[in-house]
């Protein structure tokens, strides 16, 4: 077997037939999820184009690829075929995790957003996504990815459906009903931290080993995430914005800019949390004891700055050094250089998904219609 991770580089022709050799063994391990052999075909039609140079990832190129005269095949595999998407969600899980399972193992929440020229397909609304970087007519998605020195990759996913789609009218219901949105799930909105503790639960049931769980800041200010998490005793480093409100140990609670602004000097460090495109990206970190959970786990405040004035102040605009907030929960003895590790991971599996999005085209997929067994992106199945 190959080593896992990121190759750069061609492949010897040796390499090329133990890949070709492992990428069917994968596919007749998951043969017994399809019903029909046409299935079992069609989906080593659609794995073999998404890993292909085809330049995109439609449904119309896949099948150009695989020698078919027309997208019929492959859309009826999507949209009819009989297959239990959560079986394989969870085959793909378990692949994955056998390969890249290590110690410093993390799971990150991430959200990505596809724009749509529609108003059909589901949870398709005028909404803000980061690939705009702006509000658009686009659906959004939230996604659990797992990542380890051995490699990175997706292995869950949740639609998210907005205000557009929750409510009881007549009208709302129709809509629903027609792309098979289910009724529990179009009565109201769930949150994307919701959708994130969600998948985290699956990936405990599933017993998927990980050191840390890792989100933006719109996954580490919703506090009841936060108590979920320290509830199941999962250890975190998540962001923060700079007004969120800390408990400190002597039972007063402080917002994380005050506790920046009287960490003395010395108390930063020099440290790279990960490698770049430009070689190691270091930053100066500090701590603050923050206070502890209920069971004795520990909370920290762990405080970013940049090594240079870089982003400029709303007030004055001179250049300032750009502080950034993580809350930590971790288990006693801690060490600082563990978080900074930590909070790197994220930015290395961000990194992976924004070039995955492009060579596997999980900005150009097409949508199966199975909400008995969730709605599922069948590209990036």
């Amino acid at each position: 077997m190959l080593q896992p991770g990121v190759r750069t580089g061609e492949l010897d022709e040796a390499e090329i037939r133990l890949l070709e050799r492992e990428l069917e063994d994968l596919c007749a391990w998951l043969d017994d999820v399809f019903a029909r052999p046409a299935s079992r075909e069609n989906l080593r039609a659609m794995v073999r184009g998404l890993l292909s140079e085809v330049p995109r990832k439609n449904v119309w190129q896949l099948a150009e690829a695989a020698g078919h005269p027309n997208p019929d095949r492959l859309q009826g595999f999507l949209a009819k075929a009989a297959w239990d998407a959560d079986d394989l969600r969870d085959r793909v899980r378990d692949y994955a995790i056998a390969a890249l399972a290590d110690q410093d193992a993390v799971l990150i929440a991430d959200e990505t957003g596809d724009l749509k020229k529609g108003a059909k397909s589901a949870g398709v609304q005028r909404q803000y996504t980061g690939t705009a970087g702006r509000v658009e007519n686009a659906q959004v998605s939230v996604h659990l990815s797992y990542g380890s020195s051995r490699g990175r990759t997706l292995i869950d996913r949740e639609l998210y459906l907005g205000k557009g789609w929750a409510g009881t009218t007549a009208e709302h219901q129709a809509r629903c009903a027609e792309q098979g949105v289910p009724p529990e799930r179009a009565a109201q909105v769930a949150t994307k931290p919701e959708l994130a503790r969600r998948m985290l639960e699956r990936a405990l049931g599933a017993g998927v080993p990980f050191s840390y769980f890792l989100a933006d800041e719109a996954y580490g200010q919703c506090r009841p995430l936060r108590a979920w998490l320290e509830e199941h005793r999962v250890r975190y480093v998540l962001a923060i914005p700079k007004s969120e409100v800390l408990p400190l140990p002597v039972g007063r609670t402080r917002q994380a800019r005050e506790l920046w602004a009287v960490v003395p000097e010395e108390a930063f460090e020099r440290r790279s949390c990960a490698g770049g495109a430009k070689g190691p990206r270091e930053y100066d970190w500090a701590t603050v004891q923050l206070a502890s959970t209920a069971d004795g786990f520990e909370r920290h405040l762990l405080i970013r700055r940049s090594t240079v004035p870089n982003k400029k102040e709303k007030k004055t605009g001179q250049l300032v050094r750009e502080i950034a907030y993580f809350l930590c929960h971790t288990a006693p003895g801690a060490t600082l250089a563990e978080l900074i590790t930590a909070a790197g991971q994220r930015w290395m599996v961000e990194e992976s998904f924004q070039v995955a999005k492009g060579q596997v085209g999980l900005d150009e997929h097409e949508v199966r219609k199975d909400w008995d067994q969730n709605e599922v992106f069948a590209a990036r199945e």
